[in-house]
């Protein structure tokens, strides 16, 4: 039950995934370096970020499927005189760039549950 809450209460709001209190974001999208109050670090090796792309590529493809499906099925750009294939295009660029927080967020609270980021003085692959 505490791995749902981690991923509820952490993962897309971005709240560190061992304390569940403060965000673990510097900025937009930089992330500390590690928790003020446990000690989590965030970014243990130089690839950590990597699935967090993935995820937020996945969210902008998600949404370009759905609203394409929402085109051949109801056709609501063409009515509005647009070209469906460049608005979907130019749609899903701000939607990805915003779906990445959320999914970075997603990503640590993964690697956290799985051992791979951990306080500070743990070693990794310990059970959190």
């Amino acid at each position: 039950m505490w791995r749902l809450r981690v991923l509820a209460l952490g993962a897309v709001p971005g709240r560190c995934p061992g304390c569940l209190r403060v965000s673990m974001f510097r900025g937009f999208y930089e992330l500390h370096e590690t928790c003020r109050i446990c000690g989590v670090r965030y970014e243990g090796s130089d690839g950590a970020w990597l699935g967090a792309i993935a995820l937020g590529y996945a969210i902008g493809a998600l949404f370009v499927v759905a609203l394409g499906m929402a085109e051949l099925v109801w056709g609501p750009i063409r009515a509005l005189g647009l070209d469906p294939l460049w608005t979907i295009a130019i749609a899903s660029l701000p939607v990805t760039a915003l779906g990445y927080r959320p999914a970075k967020g997603l990503w640590f609270a993964l690697l956290y549950l799985g051992g791979f980021v951990v306080p500070d003085g743990i070693a990794e692959g310990d059970p959190p």
